[in-house]
């Protein structure tokens, strides 16, 4: 999505009310390390996320260890497809639900840890 919320190809425009914007869910995708520039120890910070998105699909996600997961909006899911070739891309069950945030270009996920923690993280 461009930041103008234009759908560029090969993303498939929505109708106005068929999909909120600020409720999207964020799916999966694995690409080789190679392929990356991660800084930071992104793995760890994006962990709870793809643990809340195992136990919402109520099985194991096979990850090759070359390559590295990264959580994305779901309406990103067609262009990756198209542009990234060697990219794997997980099923809509390994997913989590997301709030997004300021200009609906940051998420907010919940994860609850307990039964009295809820806690979050900003992306």
């Amino acid at each position: 999505m461009h930041k103008t919320r234009q759908f560029l190809p090969p993303m498939t425009s929505l109708t106005p009310g068929s999909y909120n914007l600020y409720s999207p869910r964020l799916r999966f995708i694995a690409l080789p390390r190679g392929s990356l520039h991660v800084t930071g120890d992104f793995e760890a910070l994006t962990r709870p996320i793809l643990e809340a998105a195992i136990s919402n699909a109520g099985k194991e996600l096979d990850v090759r260890q070359e390559y590295i997961i990264v959580p994305m909006h779901e309406l990103q899911i067609p262009h990756i497809q198209d542009k990234f070739k060697e990219a794997t891309i997980y099923p809509e069950e390994f997913s989590v639900p997301a709030r997004a945030q300021q200009s609906i270009r940051y998420f907010v996920c919940f994860v609850k840890l307990s039964n009295r923690r809820l806690d979050y993280s900003v992306y």
